[in-house]
C-alpha cells in the first residue's frame, strides 16, 4: 500500500536534504552562511521576479532577510533559528499547504535543488542574518559574432550627422555624403599592442544615444556606463599672401603643395604653399599684364598668357621657356591634358586649339586638335582622361573626344565660367556666373544635382525657418485659447442672462414675501391686542394668536429664504461677471501674444527671404574642383571664398568666408578629402571636411562605485547641452535618473527610485527647467528639475513606456508604449488629450519633428510612422523587414533614420517617405 501524499512529500524532501547537506558542509564549517554571497542568488533566480517591491505578490518581498522576516499575507515569512518551520522554506521544499515557485510560471522560476534547499534552511537556522551586499566583479564575454541590432539612433540637430549603436560598436555616418565617418573606439578596451578592439566603444551592448544640441557630443549609454564622445572639426588653415609680391595671378599644383604667381611685371614666383616661402623666380621678360596662369598636373610646367596675346610654357626646375605661341588673342581659359605634353586654350573665337609641346626648347607651339562646334566664346575648358569639356557663351557645354577630335556630348548649360571634371571621369562640375553650381553625368550628359549657398547661410536659414515653426505654435496655441476663452464667455453670457432673471424674480418675489410678512406681524399684533382686551382670554382668541403667529413664522421663513436665494443668485451673477471679465482680459492677452508672434514670424520670414535672396547672389566661381574620392565639390569666387557641397545630398559641408576680391584662384582636392584653395594675390585656404570623434570622458564602468546599478536605457541631452540626464536602474525594483554636468562629468543631481521600475525614455522640456520619464513600472513623470519634486505623474499605458517627447512650446508631451499605443498629455491640465492607435506592436520610440505638431514613431510591427498630435497620419514608411528599435529626425523632417533587429540604419526623407541610404554593419551603403 502507497504511503499519503504528505508522507511522501515529506520523505522526498528528507531525502533532498541528506542529499544537500554534503554541499552544505565545507561552506558551514567555514563559517556562517552569507545572505548576500549564497542565498541570495538562489532567490533572484526563482523567487525575486514575483516578491520584490514592485511585484510583491501576496504581499511578500524577499529581497531582503529584513522583508522576509517581515512576511505577507500569510504572516512572517522566516522564523529565525527555525529553519523547517518557516513559510519560505516549507513553500520551496513543497511541505506546507503552498509550493512554490508554482509550476507553469512565467518567470522561468524552478524548484531548488536539494543543496540550495539545505542552503536556505541552515541559514534560517543559523539566525537568518544580512549581510553587507558585495560589488559583483563583472566577468566579460565576447559577442557572439554576427550579433548586430541596432537598439539605439541619434541625430544632430541640422541632419548632418546620424550614430546608431550596434552591439557594443557605435556607428557615425555623414548624411550629406551619405558615407561612414568612423566607428567611435575607446582605446582602453583594447589589450596593449592589439588591435583587435579598434571600433569597439563599449563591452556590452549600447542601449542609448543621445546628440548634444550643437551636435559636438554624442553620448551612448551601456551597462553601468555612460561615454561622452566629442566631435573635433578639422581646423581651417589660412595663408595671406605676401603684398611684396604684388601677385595678380596664382596658379596652384594638383598636389597643393607648390603655388605659381605672377606679378604686375610678369615675372613668376614659385612658392611653397605651405608657408608662403619664395622658392624660385622665373624672370619671363614680358611685361604686359599676365591674365591667366596654369600649372601642368605634375607641376614641372606653367603656362602663362598675356594681355599682349603671347603664350608661353616654362619649365620649373630651372626657369627655362621652353614653348611659345605669340599673337592668340582672345583666349579665356587654359588647361592641361592629363598627360601634360599639351595645353588646351578657349576663347573669343569659339574654337578649343590643342597645342602640343615640341621637342626642343622655345619652339613654337604646334597646333594638334582644333575643336569646332560652338557658337559662342569659350568662357572655360577642362580636359578629362580622353575627353575635353568647353563650355560657351552659347548656353552649351561640350565634350570631345581628345584621340578623334569629335564631338561627344552637347548638353545646355548656360553661364558657365568654369569646369572640374571628376577623377573617374564620370561627373562634371560647371561652375555658374550666379554661383551655383551644377554637377552632370557626363555619359548622359543629364544634370544631377544643384550645388548653392553655403553652410553659414543654411544655419541661420534652420534658425530663421525654427523662428517661424516656433511662432507658428505659439499662433495656434493663443488663438485656440481665445477661441477657447471666448466659447466660456458665451456660455457665461447664457448663464449671467439666466441668473439675472432669476434675481430679477427673486425681488420680485421678495416684495410680495416681505409684504406677507408685514401683513402676517399685523395681523398677530391685531391677535394679541385682542387677547390682551379680554379680562379672561378664551380659547377662540387664544387659538387665533397661535395662527397668527405660525402665519407670522411662515411668512418670515419665505422671506428669509427668498432673501437667501436672491443673494446666492447675486454671488453667482458677480463671480460669472468677474469670470467674464477674467476670461476677457485673457482673450486680450492671447491675441496680443498672438499679435507678438505674428510678428516676430514676419520678421523671421522677411530675414528668411532676404538671406535666401543673399544667398542666390553669390560670387561667380572662379574654380570648382571635386575632392579625391568624388564625395565632394568646391568652388572658390571672386569674394575669395571657398565653399563645399556633398555631392549625394547637394547639401554644403564646408565654407571659409572670402579675405577679399580676386580675380583668379584655382582649387586642388587633398588626399584626406579636404581642399585646398589659392587666390590670386597667393592667399591659401585649408579646408578639411571629416571630423574626428574621440572619447571625452566614461561616467560610472566595472567599479563598484558605478552610480549605475544595471544599463543606461535613456539618455538626453539639456536644451543648452550643459547637462546629461540618464535614466536607468535595476529592473522590477528602481527607476532611477541623474543628470550630469558635461563639461566637468560631475554628478548634479540623483532621483533614486524615482519610478517603481526601470526607466526607459527621458526628455527635458525646452525650457530644460523640467525633465520627462518613462518606465517599465507604465508611468510617466514630469520632475521639477531644480527642486526634484513631481509636477505630474501621468497613468494611461497598459505596458511599459518606451520613449516620450515635449512639443517645442512645452505645452503638450507624447508617449510611446509597449502596449502599442502613443497617448498625448495636456501639460497645463495634466489631462490626457488622445490616444493615438494603429500599431499592433510595441511603440518603441517617439520624437516631436522640430518645431511642429508631428511625431515621428518606430514600432515592433516593421513601421516607422509619422502622425500629429490629434492623431491624424503623416506618412507610414512601412513594409520595412524587422523590428525597428529606434527612430529620430533632425529639426527639419528632411531627413530621418531608423534602426531595428536586421542591424540595418536607414535613412529617408521625412517630407517624401523616399529612402535615401541604407547602412549595414559591414560599413556599406546602398542608395538611390
Amino acid at each position: 500500500m502507497s504511503a499519503p501524499p504528505r508522507q511522501r512529500v515529506l520523505r522526498r524532501s528528507a531525502a533532498a536534504l541528506a542529499a544537500g547537506w554534503c554541499l552544505l558542509a565545507s561552506r558551514a564549517n567555514a563559517g556562517d552562511i552569507d545572505f548576500y554571497r549564497d542565498v541570495y542568488p538562489i532567490l533572484k533566480t526563482n523567487c525575486i521576479a514575483c516578491h520584490n517591491k514592485t511585484t510583491t505578490k501576496a504581499a511578500l518581498n524577499m529581497e531582503t532577510p529584513e522583508a522576509m522576516r517581515k512576511g505577507g499575507d500569510s504572516g512572517e515569512g522566516v522564523i529565525p533559528g527555525k529553519g523547517a518551520e518557516s513559510l519560505i522554506f516549507e513553500a520551496a521544499a513543497h511541505t506546507g499547504d503552498v509550493e512554490m515557485p508554482p509550476k507553469g510560471n512565467k518567470s522561468g522560476a524552478h524548484d531548488l535543488t536539494p543543496g540550495e534547499l539545505a542552503l536556505l534552511k541552515t541559514w534560517i537556522d543559523q539566525g537568518a542574518k544580512s549581510s553587507v551586499k558585495q560589488a559583483r566583479q563583472v566577468v566579460w564575454q565576447p559577442l557572439p559574432p554576427g550579433v548586430h541590432p541596432i537598439y539605439s539612433v541619434a541625430m544632430t540637430q541640422d541632419g548632418r550627422f546620424a550614430a546608431c549603436g550596434r552591439a557594443n560598436q557605435i556607428f557615425v555616418y555623414d548624411l550629406a555624403t551619405r558615407r561612414l565617418v568612423t566607428r567611435l573606439t575607446d582605446l582602453s578596451l583594447a589589450a596593449p599592442g592589439s588591435t583587435r578592439t579598434m571600433g569597439v566603444a563599449h563591452r556590452a551592448m549600447v542601449q542609448a544615444m543621445a546628440m548634444s544640441p550643437d551636435g559636438m557630443r554624442l553620448a551612448s549609454g551601456s551597462y553601468r556606463e555612460v561615454k561622452i564622445w566629442r566631435r573635433e572639426d578639422p581646423a581651417v588653415t589660412t595663408r595671406t599672401g605676401d603684398p611684396a609680391l604684388s601677385a595678380v595671378v596664382s596658379a596652384l599644383s594638383a598636389d597643393g603643395k607648390r603655388i605659381v604667381s605672377a606679378d604686375k611685371k610678369g615675372t613668376l614666383h614659385v612658392l611653397d604653399a605651405a608657408s608662403g616661402k619664395a622658392l624660385r623666380t622665373i624672370a619671363t621678360g614680358n611685361h604686359a599684364s599676365i591674365a591667366l596662369l596654369c600649372l601642368s598636373p605634375d607641376a614641372t610646367k606653367a603656362a602663362v598668357h598675356a594681355a599682349d596675346g603671347v603664350l608661353g610654357i616654362w619649365r620649373i626646375a630651372d626657369g627655362r621657356r621652353i614653348a611659345g605661341k605669340e599673337s592668340l588673342r582672345g583666349v579665356r581659359s587654359l588647361a592641361w591634358t592629363h598627360d601634360g605634353k599639351a595645353i588646351c586654350a578657349g576663347g573669343e573665337d569659339k574654337v578649343v586649339r590643342i597645342w602640343t609641346l615640341p621637342a626642343g626648347d622655345k619652339a613654337e607651339l604646334v597646333i594638334s586638335r582644333e575643336l569646332k562646334g560652338a557658337t559662342g566664346a569659350i568662357t572655360a575648358v577642362e580636359t578629362g582622361t580622353e575627353l575635353l569639356i568647353a563650355a560657351s557663351a552659347d548656353g552649351k557645354v561640350r565634350s570631345w573626344s581628345v584621340p578623334a577630335a569629335k564631338l561627344v556630348q552637347e548638353f545646355p548649360a548656360a553661364g558657365v565660367v568654369a569646369l572640374g571634371v571628376s577623377g573617374d571621369g564620370k561627373l562634371l562640375a560647371a561652375g555658374r556666373g550666379d554661383g551655383v553650381v551644377q554637377v552632370w553625368d557626363l555619359a548622359a550628359g543629364k544634370p544631377v544635382i544643384e550645388l548653392s549657398g553655403d553652410v553659414e547661410t543654411s544655419a541661420r536659414l534652420a534658425a530663421l525657418d525654427g523662428v517661424v515653426a516656433r511662432q507658428g505654435l505659439e499662433i495656434a496655441f493663443q488663438k485656440q485659447e481665445a477661441v477657447r476663452l471666448e466659447a466660456q464667455n458665451k456660455t457665461l453670457d447664457e448663464l449671467l442672462k439666466k441668473t439675472n432673471e432669476t434675481i430679477a424674480t427673486l425681488r420680485k418675489d421678495l416684495d410680495e414675501k416681505q409684504n406677507a410678512l408685514r401683513k402676517a406681524s399685523e395681523a398677530k399684533a391685531a391677535a394679541r391686542k385682542a387677547v390682551a382686551a379680554l379680562a379672561k382670554p378664551g380659547k377662540d382668541a387664544e387659538d387665533k394668536l397661535t395662527a397668527a403667529e405660525l402665519a407670522e413664522n411662515q411668512a418670515l421663513a419665505a422671506f428669509k429664504a427668498r432673501e437667501i436665494h436672491l443673494k446666492d443668485a447675486e454671488v453667482e451673477a458677480r463671480n460669472d461677471a468677474a469670470a467674464q471679465a477674467r476670461n476677457q482680459n485673457a482673450v486680450a492677452a492671447a491675441r496680443a501674444a498672438a499679435a507678438q508672434a505674428k510678428e516676430l514670424q514676419d520678421k523671421a520670414t522677411a530675414n528668411a527671404t532676404e538671406t535666401r535672396k543673399a544667398a542666390a547672389r553669390m560670387g561667380q566661381p572662379l574654380a570648382v574642383r571635386f575632392s579625391a574620392d568624388v564625395g565632394a565639390v568646391a568652388a572658390t569666387s571672386r569674394d575669395g571664398s571657398l565653399r563645399v557641397w556633398a555631392v549625394a545630398s547637394g547639401f554644403p559641408i564646408g565654407y571659409v568666408p572670402g579675405g577679399g576680391a580676386t580675380l583668379a584662384a584655382s582649387l586642388a582636392a587633398c588626399d584626406d578629402g579636404g581642399f585646398e584653395a589659392c587666390s590670386g594675390d597667393g592667399s591659401m585656404v585649408r579646408l578639411g571636411t571629416a571630423p574626428r570623434w574621440v572619447l571625452e570622458r566614461t561616467l560610472g564602468g566595472d567599479s563598484a562605485a558605478s552610480p549605475f546599478v544595471d544599463r543606461v536605457n535613456a539618455l538626453r541631452f539639456s536644451p543648452d547641452g550643459k547637462t546629461l540626464a540618464a535614466g536607468g536602474g535595476e529592473p522590477t525594483r528602481s527607476g532611477d535618473v541623474s543628470l550630469w554636468d558635461v563639461a566637468s562629468g560631475k554628478l548634479v543631481a540623483e532621483w533614486k527610485e524615482t519610478h517603481a521600475d526601470a526607466v526607459l525614455s527621458l526628455d527635458f522640456a525646452p525650457d530644460g527647467k523640467r525633465l520627462a520619464s518613462g518606465g517599465a513600472d507604465k508611468v510617466a513623470r514630469v520632475t521639477d528639475i531644480a527642486s526634484g519634486k513631481p509636477v505630474h505623474v501621468f497613468e494611461g499605458h497598459t505596458r511599459h513606456i518606451l520613449g516620450l517627447s515635449f512639443r517645442a512650446d512645452g505645452r503638450v508631451l507624447a508617449t510611446a508604449g509597449a502596449d502599442g499605443v502613443v497617448v498625448v498629455w495636456d501639460m497645463i491640465s495634466g489631462e490626457r488629450t488622445r490616444k493615438i492607435e494603429g500599431w499592433s506592436k510595441e511603440v518603441t520610440s517617439a520624437q516631436f519633428i522640430g518645431a511642429t505638431r508631428e511625431i515621428l514613431t518606430s514600432a515592433g510591427d516593421n513601421l516607422v510612422r509619422i502622425v500629429d498630435d490629434g492623431g491624424r497620419q503623416i506618412r507610414a514608411l512601412d513594409k520595412l523587414p524587422d523590428f525597428m528599435q529606434s527612430a529620430a529626425s533632425a529639426a527639419t523632417a528632411r531627413a530621418i533614420i531608423g534602426g531595428g533587429e536586421d542591424g540595418l540604419l536607414r535613412v529617408w526623407d521625412g517630407t517624401t517617405g523616399r529612402e535615401l541610404a541604407v547602412f549595414g554593419a559591414d560599413s556599406s551603403a546602398k542608395g538611390p
